[in-house]
């Protein structure tokens, strides 16, 4: 009889080899671009402000239509557009002088209850002081903004020109725009995984 040196059983299949660690895909597209901490803002360059607490102002009635009938009250006062401007000379230095002026819109009841509207424009002066710099100033960009309210209940007129007590709060900027923040010199690589994927296909 001979002795078998192998084994008699049915054969077991070879195990496949390991398969290697997932690798991170790639796409060949460039790397995102790198934000260095700058960001765009505007920059103040100058301000100014003129407040009316309760200041009367001269308003002309006479473009009302002839059936209107006196007396007339003043029920309601707003800005209707944005403010105009024209530069005015200034003494300071380093200031700026603004000569605004503000369209306005009334609402008036006449002696027969009837309602009409009436524009009509105000005018202050504006005055900014520089925050920065003069050398500074001839590249920034005036912005004005303006409100206009009735500051108590004024008395009926029966002509056609009455004075009306506002509140007026103009305010003025001369704005640029800047860069702000620290620049790095350069943004980090993305890191590698850590610690390495291990795959064991016998576990």
């Amino acid at each position: 009889m001979k002795n078998c040196c192998h084994s008699c059983g049915p054969s077991r299949p070879r195990p496949d080899p390991p398969c290697p660690p997932p690798q991170r895909p790639d796409c060949g597209c460039a790397p995102p671009p790198c934000s260095c901490g700058e960001y765009l803002m505007q920059r103040i360059l100058a301000s100014g402000r003129v407040y009316r607490r309760r200041a009367c102002y001269p308003i002309s009635l006479n473009a009302l239509p002839e059936q209107a009938q006196p007396p007339f009250t003043i029920l309601e006062v707003t800005s209707c557009y944005s403010p105009c401007w024209e530069e005015a000379p200034c003494r300071d230095r380093r200031g700026l002088a603004f000569l605004v002026t503000v369209p306005v819109t009334f609402r008036v009841r006449d002696g027969n209850g009837c309602i009409y509207t009436v524009s009509t424009e105000i005018q202050e002066e504006l005055r900014l002081r520089c925050l920065s710099p003069a050398y500074e100033c001839w590249r920034g960009q005036p912005v004005v903004q303006a409100a206009v309210r009735l500051a108590g209940r004024p008395c009926p007129c029966d002509c056609g020109r009455c004075e009306v007590p506002l509140e007026v709060c103009i305010e003025g900027y001369l704005i640029a725009p800047s860069v702000f923040g620290r620049p790095e010199s350069c943004c980090p690589r993305p890191l590698p995984w850590y610690p390495e994927p291990i795959y064991d296909p016998y576990n």
